[in-house]
């Protein structure tokens, strides 16, 4: 592309060529061209023809610029208003964001009006304004007005900007059913988003949809977008509540917990709410199985004193099977509180009265608690030592202060 100076060089040669041109052409051109209109005639040289001819051309040249512009008039002067109304909801939009960021949630939802109240204002951002106003309604706390907002969202690359917020404000009103129906769709047009898939465990978690909850921490856990220690309590919760929802069946309970995954499976809580359950359905020997698996999957290190706080209660085939394994616990556990306890009362059960006692009495010494204090009263009863049992009796309605 040529520089300016040169352009006009260029500009002075070419007029001064065709100056040269029309003065030799004016000096030695002989012809002439006549008009004869009866009774007129008009003669006039050639030269002079065709420079009357140039400036007609040149006058009307002019003529048709200047009623062009004319007519283009009016709607040049619609276009520069509309664009100086659309500077202006651009400019309101700029400011409502600075607002909303600057926790000036009034003012923000004030400019998020007047930049979505523009007559020519474009599509795109009448539906951003309407949702900067909506997340500054919901965060001022006028969360009534916020929803509206979101509905005056038309445009189609909108629609999921608007959902998911909508979305979010349902759950934040405890209105996660309705959240639900709209988090479920976004999980089909947007897999990867991971604000939706967030939402979208959390409304399932309220709903205690806890299927849905597993199945939805899928995606989550494979592709990273949530921490894989969040992801796992959330699934052990899950799973810990689909074992507390099935119905009182030996077959259906032992089902769902063997199926779970072995991290699952062995987790203290699931495995002690299985043991509790088949307890209570009678079934003693397998709830002593449950707990005696569990010990043994997650070794010394993964010892936790749940898992035996109910063994006493697993009425299995031997009770004094229940005691040598409980023993054997107790060589690595030695100063632990509950499982002294646990052995207290499964030798008070087998009649053991001399090594329940002291292991009763070592289970207080160390961790006094409203229940060893109770079996212990028991015991003395027992054993016909009223006056300890009213003491220890008396301990306990402390403990239970």
């Amino acid at each position: 592309m040529t520089s300016k100076p040169i352009r006009w060089s260029l500009w002075v040669l070419g007029l001064a060529t065709a100056a040269v041109a029309i003065a030799l052409a004016g000096r030695y051109g002989l012809g002439y061209v006549v008009f004869v209109v009866s009774p007129w005639r008009i003669e006039l040289s050639f030269m002079l023809f065709v420079l009357a001819a140039l400036l007609l051309f040149g006058v009307a040249y002019a003529l048709l610029r200047l009623t062009g512009s004319a007519y283009r008039l009016p709607r040049a002067l619609k276009a520069m208003k509309n664009e100086r109304l659309r500077n202006k909801s651009r400019d309101a939009l700029y400011d409502s964001v600075r607002a909303l960021f600057a926790g000036e949630f009034n003012e923000a939802e004030r400019h998020a009006r007047i930049a979505m109240s523009a007559e020519t204002v474009h599509e795109g951002t009448r539906d951003l304004a309407a949702a900067v106003a909506a997340w500054a309604a919901h965060e001022g706390g006028n969360s009534n007005a916020a929803v509206p907002y979101l509905d005056r969202i038309r445009g189609a690359k909108s629609a999921e900007m608007r959902d998911a917020s909508k979305a979010y404000m349902l759950l934040a009103e405890g209105r996660a059913k309705d959240a639900l129906i709209l988090l479920k769709d976004l999980a089909v047009s947007a897999p990867q988003n991971p604000g939706v898939l967030k939402m979208k465990v959390e409304a399932e978690v309220a709903e205690k949809a806890w299927d849905d909850v597993l199945a939805s921490l899928g995606p989550l856990m494979r592709s990273g977008l949530m921490p894989a220690h969040a992801a796992q309590q959330i699934r052990l919760n899950a799973e810990l509540n689909l074992i507390k929802s099935k119905p009182a069946n030996f077959e259906l309970l032992m089902g769902a917990w063997k199926s779970l995954r072995r991290e699952s499976r062995y987790d203290v809580a699931i495995s002690v709410t299985v043991a509790q359950r088949l307890i209570a359905l009678g079934c003693g020997e397998e709830a002593k199985q449950v707990i005696d698996e569990t010990v043994d999957a997650r070794g010394p290190d993964g010892w936790d004193s749940m898992l035996v706080a109910a063994y006493a209660d697993c009425k299995g085939d031997s009770t004094l099977a229940q005691i040598e394994r409980a023993e054997k616990w107790l060589k690595l556990h030695a100063r632990d509180p509950v499982l002294l306890a646990t052995l207290g009362k499964l030798c008070m059960r087998q009649a053991l009265w001399g090594k329940s006692q002291s292991y009763l009495e070592a289970s207080v010494a160390l961790e006094p608690t409203l229940d060893a204090h109770m079996t212990l009263a028991a015991l003395m009863e027992k054993i016909g030592k009223r006056d300890d049992a009213i003491r220890h009796i008396r301990r306990s309605a402390e403990l239970a202060k």
